[in-house]
């Protein structure tokens, strides 16, 4: 596309910890689309506090705890924004308060991710949390820690971690923001897949794999229900949901039974992270942000761009990845063996071969629909050319030098659309939304 004489806006992108600058053309930028600023917290450890006190469905928190009790506190990972720092030292007063006499142990809910490191346990908690008590990475793999309570009725084989299992007392600790696979984030996720095994992930993915609807935003959809049917037979007593702005400072906390304190959790979070367009874009450029740290994460923004791309556009992706495709060995096999497949072939193949790891297939069936949807090129210093190979996505060089190419091929009247936090944030329809 010829810019002599045409106006340019430059956009920002965030990407790692840093930005990203490139220029479109003022015309064809249809759309920045990104969350709003809003007022965080100022007190964190007092709404920590008066949510517990004042939960939605339960009695309050301390009303639970017991001398003597095993207590279990979900966590998410890093892969999460959650501020567990700043939210566990007063919830854990808050326990400790009624009674000293508990054997309390804090459990990363990880899913089928790779196990924190104790430095990344450190920032994640903080230090004295880190030193205080006894923080354990969930293994979905290890089957002499898993516990089986049976199935689902349309079933689903149920795994989970025998700490939580053999707990008195469960209380969890989340994030709520659009999720591509659950809907959204938060609730009954922290136990699926956050400590379940990988026969119960298998099947809730494999529901993803067969779904023809998106997921993002909608809590309408087979996996988040077969999840929520999980957690009617998984000890989970109490619920805190987090809800983050653009910066990943806490706007809202909602605690109490995990359903009703997630649904509200949700609708206080529509207003921060579904964001409405104008229209389809020809191009969309988004930044995977927060979801960096491999291409695991770094696939959100492809589910937030699908939602507003027109069929045969350009999508451009931003995303670190400094660990690659997934930090999980299997995952990368499972998605390895799938390369260069239809979407529609690859769950019919993965069982002809006998792969089990349906979670790994799910996001090669993902990467190949969107790249069936549209062209795909994926700007990235931590994917390998065989990477991209293997998930089908052409190497931008720069961004700049992506959107160019797409202009190229959509023409100079090309509408653009921007996202800066893909990993998190909904696009929707500005009609749907009426």
């Amino acid at each position: 596309m010829n810019t002599h004489g045409v106006e340019l806006v430059t956009v920002e992108l965030p990407y790692g910890q840093g930005q990203l600058r490139f220029d479109a053309p003022k015309e064809n930028l249809l759309a920045v689309v990104e969350p709003p600023d809003v007022a965080p917290m100022r007190d964190v450890a007092a709404c920590v506090r008066q949510a517990v006190r004042q939960p939605l469905g339960t009695p309050p928190l301390r009303e639970l705890v017991r001398p003597g009790q095993k207590v279990v506190v979900l966590i998410d990972d890093n892969t999460r924004a959650t501020p567990q720092h700043e939210i566990l030292p007063a919830l854990l007063q808050e326990i400790e308060d009624v009674t000293r006499n508990l054997d309390i142990k804090i459990l990363i809910a990880s899913g089928t991710h790779r196990a924190m490191t104790p430095d990344e346990i450190r920032r994640k908690v903080g230090a004295d949390i880190a030193a205080c008590y006894t923080i354990v990475n969930h293994q979905w793999a290890n089957e002499a820690n898993l516990v089986h309570l049976g199935v689902t009725p349309n079933g689903t084989p149920i795994q989970v971690n025998r700490l939580v299992t053999e707990a008195d007392l469960v209380v969890a600790v989340g994030g709520t923001v659009p999720h591509c696979l659950a809907g959204w984030a938060g609730g009954a996720k922290i136990i699926q897949p956050g400590v379940c095994g990988q026969a119960t992930t298998n099947m809730t993915h494999a529901l993803n794999m067969v779904s023809p609807i998106p997921h993002l935003g909608r809590l309408d959809n087979p996996m988040r229900q077969e999840i929520e049917e999980i957690v009617k037979l998984v000890p989970l007593h109490f619920m805190i949901n987090a809800v983050l702005d653009r910066h990943g400072r806490i706007v809202h906390l909602v605690a109490g039974e995990p359903q009703q304190s997630h649904r509200r959790s949700v609708e206080l979070a529509k207003a921060i992270w579904v964001v409405p367009v104008p229209a389809l874009g020809d191009i969309v450029v988004v930044s995977s942000h927060p979801g960096d740290i491999d291409y695991w994460q770094g696939i959100k923004g492809l589910f937030a761009a699908e939602l507003i791309v027109k069929r045969g556009g350009d999508i451009i992706l931003a995303t670190p990845c400094p660990e690659r495709i997934s930090g999980t060995a299997e995952h990368v096999q499972s998605m390895t063996a799938m390369a260069g497949l239809p979407s529609k072939a690859m769950r019919h193949e993965a069982e002809r071969r006998g792969i089990t790891d349906l979670a790994g297939v799910n996001t090669a069936v993902v990467a190949a629909r969107i790249n069936e949807l549209a062209w795909v090129s994926v700007y990235s210093d931590g994917l390998t050319d065989e990477d991209l190979r293997v998930l089908g996505h052409e190497r931008a060089t720069t961004v700049q030098q992506a959107l160019q190419h797409a202009f190229e091929r959509q023409g100079p009247k090309a509408k653009v659309i921007v996202i800066t936090h893909g990993g998190d944030l909904c696009p929707v329809l500005a009609s749907k939304l009426v």
